[in-house]
């Protein structure tokens, strides 16, 4: 999460996986190299009020910059793409920053549309 951005702690972050662990609406897939974290994708699963069928959301991906450019982050949305198939949802979204234009052009290339703006706002 540090490499996007979003300074974490060791701890922080197994308190984070910690409350995903169990949960059947989220799931969280790291690609190990070498015996290191080369990647992860954390991906959800919600109802929705404008469809009948769940919704699908990749809610984070980050590749190690020590492994870019070896198709891992590719291997990482597909393998949240199964989980999503495998839990019913034929639906998925992603809001990567504005600022991470690698990340747009790698969904554009796994046929991901540009179909929205979002806006976000701290309540702390």
């Amino acid at each position: 999460m540090t490499e996007l951005g979003y300074p974490t702690s060791i701890d922080e972050m197994a308190a984070r996986m910690a409350t995903l662990a169990g949960r059947a609406d989220h799931a969280v897939f790291v690609m190990v190299h070498e015996a290191v974290a080369a990647g992860m994708v954390a991906v959800s699963a919600s109802p929705s009020l404008f469809s009948n069928d769940p919704q699908g959301a990749i809610i984070a991906l980050v590749v190690s910059s020590r492994f870019r450019g070896r198709g891992i982050g590719a291997l990482l949305v597909e393998r949240g793409e199964k989980w999503f198939r495998e839990n019913g949802i034929g639906y998925v979204t992603v809001k990567p920053s504005r600022h991470r234009e690698d990340a747009h052009r790698l969904y554009a290339r796994l046929g991901y549309e540009h179909s929205g703006l979002r806006f976000s706002k701290s309540l702390t």
